[in-house]
């Protein structure tokens, strides 16, 4: 066993593929094209309005309300609280923060040097990440809200999916 796995055990992930699928849950239901179409669609929007400390405290938000619905979920589906899920809510946000953060330093760094290419490159790769790691959080408060309302984990998403479905299909 690679110290990699043993340390996805540690958080109770079973396999890389888990570990994974929990990064980003719209693969698991199969709107990730959508979310990642939703993504780079808004791109050009938040090109204009930047990433602020008004989208930052949603970024948090967003991370904030996943867990909470997770602990409220958790206790419906009458489960123990667990520093260890808390911990895998650790990892999955520290994950996150290295992506915006090496993205959007690279940007800044080209920009500094006057690399242009690059630095749209990067600035672009920054402002997509942003973007789909708060859609792939949004996702994991509508399974934890599917939950808190008694339905299944999946509803919320699969109503979603409808929809996209209908809209694009």
């Amino acid at each position: 066993m690679t110290y990699a796995s043993k340390l996805l055990k540690t958080f109770d992930f079973h396999s890389l593929g888990e570990f994974l699928l929990s990064l980003a849950p719209s693969f698991k239901y199969g709107i990730n094209t959508y979310v990642l179409g939703l993504a780079m669609v808004w791109v050009p929007v938040d090109k204009w309005f930047g990433l602020d400390d008004t989208a930052f405290a949603g970024l948090l938000g967003v991370f904030l309300t996943e867990v909470l619905s997770g602990i409220v979920a958790s206790r419906i589906r009458k489960e123990t609280f667990s520093s260890l899920k808390l911990s895998r809510f650790g990892v999955k946000a520290t994950c996150y923060m290295v992506l915006i953060f090496t993205s959007y330093s690279m940007y800044m760094s080209f920009k500094h040097h006057a690399d242009e290419t690059a630095a749209v490159a990067f600035d672009w790769l920054h402002i997509f990440l942003v973007v789909h790691i708060v859609f792939e959080n949004i996702i994991s408060v509508l399974e934890n809200i599917a939950v808190i309302s008694g339905k299944d984990k999946s509803a919320w998403i699969k109503k979603a999916k409808e929809k996209l479905d209908a809209l694009f299909g």
